[in-house]
């Protein structure tokens, strides 16, 4: 995010002057800045992160893992064994795998929309297998969906919630306004209690409402 704002601080720059290059301090700082901040993202995209991968077999292979690249999102990681050896892997092949930090699971996938309503689902053999980041596993998970913008290449994503034993998934949020009230409400129909504090702003972040159905409402 901050590389995004320093570039279109660069495409304002030269809408409004026709300065040259390091015509003054400010630009060249920014210029340095943007160099700096691109390079360290190439570099972090490119490196393989300590990990390990989960066959459909529930074997686990440790190693290495490779899941993205500057500007792209791969469809199959790059694991690397501890030999050396690299292999691609889709999410058909693996059950989750970790990458560093963060744990990915293979989940069926679909979405419709009708109305600009969108409706996710994760039914077997519905849609496609695809990686979602874990945010938060129990009764009531939370995954990630991750993407690429197509006009600037920047990587986003959006959670999903999802009840044990569910095929349904709802968007947890709507972008910068916040928590989906609405859908939420008809969502968390078996938690009137966590409804009333999403209602109220008491609970205004995804992670916190996970939390709460978890601790009070999970196991009804």
């Amino acid at each position: 995010m901050v590389c995004y704002l320093i570039s279109e601080y660069f495409k304002l720059f030269f809408m409004e002057s026709n300065a040259f290059l390091f015509r003054d301090k400010e630009f060249g700082l920014a210029l340095f800045a943007l160099i700096l901040c691109f390079s360290f993202q190439t570099i972090r995209a490119q490196a393989f992160e300590p990990g390990y991968i989960v066959l459909n077999s529930n074997d686990t292979l440790y190693g290495s893992v490779k899941d993205r690249n500057d500007g792209s999102l791969f469809e199959k990681i790059r694991f690397r064994n501890e030999r050396g050896k690299v292999k691609r892997y889709s999410a058909e092949n693996l059950l989750s795998y970790t990458a560093g930090i963060h744990t990915y699971e293979s989940l069926w996938y679909a979405e419709e929309s009708q109305f600009f309503r969108f409706t996710y689902y994760t039914r077997s053999g519905y849609g496609k297998k695809i990686f979602l980041k874990v945010l938060a596993r129990g009764p009531l998970s939370c995954y990630a969906r991750e993407f690429i913008h197509d006009d600037n290449d920047f990587l986003d994503q959006f959670e999903l919630f999802l009840r044990v034993g569910d095929t349904t998934m709802e968007r947890a949020t709507q972008g910068i306004f916040g928590l989906k009230k609405k859908r939420l409400t008809s969502y968390f129909w078996d938690c009137p209690a966590l409804v009333e504090k999403i209602n109220k702003l008491s609970i205004t972040r995804p992670l916190d409402v996970v939390a709460y159905y978890n601790a009070f409402c999970g196991n009804l």
